[in-house]
Formats: structure tokens, sequence, C-alpha cells
């Protein structure tokens, strides 16, 4: 039986396709795939960007009412996979991608509050609240 050739076998490999974050070059998607951790990939990044941006314009009576699971779970939870991606990227490859994240992070932070109680140690989107 015919040995198949180590190039064939890796070309033969399941890769999973690069997607294509909205806003963001095609460069910087397959830089966070060739990383080659899951927690970071394209595919995880331009869902948790989509996530960011809907809380981030949301309506300020949606992110001021009291104890809502927007400012205080999903939207820290989600912010936080971004910046994952932001310190895992070179500074040149996730230039783009900060700066769509940015604008969604002042659009966040005019309609909320920082938290004066919250653990300074803690991230700033982690430290907004509702009043």
């Amino acid at each position: 039986m015919p040995r198949r050739r180590p190039s064939r076998l890796r070309a033969a490999a399941a890769h999973p396709a690069t997607t294509v974050i909205p806003g963001v070059p095609l460069a910087t998607s397959r830089a966070l795939d060739r990383l080659a951790r899951l927690e970071v990939s394209s595919v995880r990044m331009k869902r948790a960007l989509e996530a960011w941006q809907g809380i981030a314009f949301l309506p300020r009576a949606a992110l001021s009412t009291s104890h809502n699971d927007w400012t205080e779970f999903i939207g820290p939870m989600v912010r936080g996979e971004l910046e994952r991606a932001l310190l895992a990227l070179p500074r040149r490859q996730a230039a783009p991608l900060r700066v769509v994240v940015e604008r969604a992070d002042d659009e966040f932070r005019s309609k909320t509050l920082n938290n004066p109680r919250a653990d300074p140690s803690r991230p700033w989107w982690a430290r907004r609240w509702w009043h």
C-alpha cells in the first residue's frame, strides 16, 4: 500500500475557514486564527464584537434600568473576551480591531456611569453601573 506524503496529510486536515469580522481587515481575522487558540478565534471575536456593539448601542433607558444584566454581566463578559483578543494579537494587527471596539466603548461610557464602590483593580467596563 503506498504511503501518503506528509504534505498531503496536512493539506487534507480540516482547517476552519477564517471568518470576516465587519469593519476589520481580513488580515486581522487571519492573525486571530493563526494564534490557534479557540478562545480568540475569528468566529468568537465576530460574535463578541456583534454582542458588544449591540449592548453599547442599546438605548440609554435600557442600560440605565436598575440591576440589569446588560451592564452587570453580559457587557463585561463580552468586552473581556474582546480584550483578551486585543492583548493576544501583535499591536499592528490589533489596531483595526481596537478602533472598532473603541467606538462601542465610547458609546457604552456615554450611557453608563462609573461605580465608585467597585473594586478599582477590575477593568473599566466591569466598574460601570446604571445610575
